[in-house]
């Protein structure tokens, strides 16, 4: 039973450490670079983003 307890934790590790060293970790960064623009997120940010358009769009006016 003890034996149980233990080997839980050590092949949850093992299997943890290898997905971490099999994941391409640059292809995922490339991937989320495509999905911001100057810091702000497309999605989550789309409000603030909106809010730059339009002042720029304002300021080109003048």
């Amino acid at each position: 039973m003890i034996a149980v307890l233990i080997l839980i934790p050590v092949v949850g590790f093992v299997l943890f450490t290898l997905v971490w060293f099999k994941t391409d970790w640059k292809t995922i960064d490339e991937q989320n670079r495509q999905f911001y623009v100057v810091g702000y997120h497309i999605y989550y940010d789309r409000k603030i983003l909106r809010q730059k358009e339009v002042e720029q769009l304002k300021s080109k006016l003048e």
